[in-house]
């Protein structure tokens, strides 16, 4: 029992150790990813604050490429951003 333990947990380390190389968080593409979701996030906030609803469903299938994915991320934050400015500029005149 003792050593079925043992392969058990020596395989789960190893599957954990071979997950986190592939999408290390050190890895530029996978920065880039959370800096995007993070500033769609504060943008959905500042948004939702102001009595702008918003959809964020962010159309990224998983199949994609994480640079393709990156780019999706960065066309909704310019979108949001859009958005934010023109309710932002609304409210001063």
């Amino acid at each position: 029992m003792k050593l079925f333990t043992k392969s058990a947990l020596t395989i789960l380390a190893a599957s954990s150790i071979a997950s986190v190389a592939v999408a290390a968080p050190g890895d530029s593409t996978y920065g880039k990813i959370a800096k995007a979701e993070a500033q769609i996030h504060s943008l959905e906030s500042q948004l939702n604050s102001k009595g702008v609803a918003v959809d964020v469903n962010a159309d990224t299938n998983a199949a994609i490429s994480p640079s393709e994915k990156v780019a999706d991320l960065n066309k909704q934050v310019r979108s949001l951003q859009s958005q934010l400015d023109a309710v932002t500029a609304q409210r001063s005149e």
